[in-house]
């Protein structure tokens, strides 16, 4: 009986006769399965689809067939069209040891390297559909051609034909052991990392790198110079995600290597040591900045309103560590911290009162960007999260909406074409289900202003308090920059700043720092030729913090009364006890009184070793010591 079968999508097997079948006539049918044993439902229907009969069947392996040859094994294909692989080093030498590199070949399934019909690896592609593994060639005592096969279980094959030049001629160099060298533990996004160590002479190196899922990144070969030194550039790319990268060098017998954390490129990395604190309460930020220059701290609370504002010294180590106290009576949530040196700059938050929340941060790179110029807006968030973006102009009109997905280091520069814009103001929205962030940008907005006029809500202030500034220009849309300076000249504060369309302009981020020069104060206004000028006050107690102890000399167990005065009003006092030797014995936190004196007490252990001690006093603004003797 002839006839014809096909599989369904739902795996059923479907016999279907080409002729009719005469009534008593049997029709067989052959089934070959994989596994042993199998118990085959069937069923039988006639030419209307009214099944005529149905049973199970159990099939028992055929010992006949034992020993025949499998037929129709299902196969798996590992190698595709465009799969392809070479040598490292290019020309395999006899009777040595090489690398064998590949790649586009189906993930995860499995591969035999044959040498002249021998069989010598079998390899599994990895999940990119890479291959990288060693293998040896044998001794030629002649120069040959020698075919080198990858093959997969459906017979598919790859071929590399090389002739190989005979035992005699090869110069065997010299074996060293292969070394690598001192390597960083960090590189930043961008960094080249050298490496260098000895190998075998004229031997090729394969260097490799990986990710933390161990999913390759590069692979390249070097040549070994004829002393046995070898060298070599590894970049780390701008666009790596953060995190360990391994990098292997391979000389075909043995491995290096080397893991390398990658960090963030940013020169300024400021965290606190807390991740939250109490109101009242003070937090220390340590980290790296560029050395020797000054770095601008300026923290923001939970509504956005700055309250503190300091210039903090980096020596050439380029490391940070600085205290801050925040005041009692400060609202709970998440403040934010920025840090700026030059056009550098560093975010980080804190909790004050609770653990910080995940928010957005939207800083544009400037404030103003030309008609035909690309408007970059730094966005900070939630690493790999989905942000909601909208911008409106100056009338709160919608000019477009947008999403886009943060980096895993929760950052994004986002970008906007300013030609498809009109010249004027700009804010850009961002948000996240309950985070949001919004930044104001300009475009096309020139200098010449008219005549200016600006004022400050009062004349007089002191240490600490926040600053209002309000002005207005002669003519509308026009950029301005506002210099705030000390009694000293000494530049505290630029800000840029834009008069809206109606010639309006106010400044309400700036606060006097809590260590302000006392006297007068100047603040000027300038748009191209155009300026104005007006002071204010600054007056505080301005009194030098000091220390005192009730005597000199002490005895072991002894009981120390602490005094001074000239600290910040009401601030947080850090006061620290250190041996001869710097090591930090004690440390004690009190709150200044609201005229900033204070007093406290300081059991001395009883075990404590005799000597000379020092006592350091730090109010998050000036710090003063003063030392002891223990007998």
């Amino acid at each position: 009986m002839d006839g014809w079968a096909k599989n369904t999508p739902q795996g059923v097997i479907v016999f279907t006769s080409q002729t009719e079948i005469d009534p008593g006539q049997s029709v067989k049918f052959g089934i070959k399965t994989i596994e042993n044993n199998p118990v085959i439902n069937w069923k039988a229907l006639d030419s209307k689809g009214e099944i005529i009969s149905s049973a199970s069947t159990t099939v028992t392996k055929s010992e006949a067939s034992e020993n025949k040859p499998e037929l129709n094994e299902p196969k798996i294909v590992t190698i595709k069209e465009n799969s392809n692989f070479r040598f490292i080093p290019e020309k395999p030498a006899s009777d040595s040891y090489f690398r064998v590199v590949g790649e586009d070949f189906v993930p995860n399934q499995s591969l035999d390297f044959y040498i002249a019909n021998e069989l010598k690896e079998s390899v599994k592609v990895d999940a990119d559909g890479k291959i990288l593994f060693t293998s040896k060639l044998p001794a030629i005592l002649n120069d040959e051609r020698t075919e080198f096969v990858l093959r997969d279980s459906g017979g598919n094959e790859k071929t590399l034909s090389i002739r190989i030049p005979q035992l005699e001629n090869r110069e065997i160099a010299d074996v060293i052991k292969l070394s690598l060298g001192n390597t960083p533990q960090e590189a930043k996004r961008g960094d080249i990392i050298t490496l260098d160590g000895m190998a075998t002479p004229n031997t090729t190196l394969t260097i490799t790198s990986k990710d933390t899922n161990g999913d390759i990144l590069a692979i390249d070969t070097i040549q070994v110079r004829f002393d046995g030194k070898w060298t070599y550039d590894n970049l780390i790319s701008p666009d790596l995600e953060l995190g360990v990268v391994s990098i292997e060098i391979d000389d075909g017998k043995s491995k290096a290597l080397r893991n390398v954390e990658v960090i963030s490129a940013k020169l300024i990395n400021i965290s606190g040591t807390e991740t939250s604190i109490e109101a009242g309460e003070s937090i220390t930020f340590e980290g790296t900045a560029i050395p020797n220059k000054e770095m601008s701290v300026i923290i923001e609370d939970a509504i956005n309103t700055e309250i503190f504002s300091r210039t903090v010294s980096v020596g050439e180590s380029g490391l940070v560590n600085f205290n801050v106290e925040i005041p009692r009576g400060s609202v709970e949530g998440t403040y934010i911290l920025s840090a700026f040196q030059g056009n550098e700059s560093g975010i980080t938050t804190f909790g004050v009162g609770q653990e910080p929340e995940p928010i957005l941060i939207v800083r544009p790179t400037k404030l103003n960007f030309a008609s035909d110029e690309i408007v970059n807006v730094e966005i900070q968030g939630p690493v790999n999260s989905q942000i909601a973006i909208i911008l409106i102009d100056s009338a709160d009109r919608e000019k477009f909406s947008d999403t886009l997905n943060l980096g895993p280091d929760g950052k994004e520069m986002y970008k906007i074409q300013s030609s498809d814009l009109p010249n004027g103001a700009f804010t850009l929205n961002a948000k996240r289900g309950e985070s949001s962030g919004s930044a104001v940008f300009t475009i096309g907005l020139t200098t010449g202003s008219g005549a200016i006029s600006i004022q400050t809500t009062r004349d007089d202030y002191r240490q600490g308090d926040q600053i209002l500034i309000l002005g207005s220009t002669g003519s509308i849309n026009v950029l301005l920059d506002i210099t705030i300076s000390d009694p000293d000249g000494k530049t505290i504060k630029k800000i840029e700043t834009f008069s809206d369309r109606f010639g309006v302009f106010k400044v309400d981020n700036f606060r006097i720092p809590l260590d302000a020069t006392i006297g007068t104060w100047n603040i000027n206004a300038k748009s191209g030729g155009n300026f104005k000028d007006i002071e204010f006050s600054v007056s505080g107690e301005n009194k030098e913090l000091v220390i005192f102890t009730d005597k000199s000399n002490y005895n072991t167990n002894e009981l120390m009364n602490l005094s001074g005065s000239g600290a910040r009003l009401s601030a947080t006092i850090t006061i620290k006890i250190f041996d001869s030797e710097g090591i930090k014995i004690d440390e004690l936190n009190i709150t200044a009184k609201s005229n900033g004196e204070y007093l406290t007490m300081w059991q001395i252990p009883a075990d404590i070793e005799t000597g000379e001690y020092e006592i350091t006093v730090d109010d998050g603004a000036s710090n003063t010591s003063t030392k002891f003797t223990i007998r």
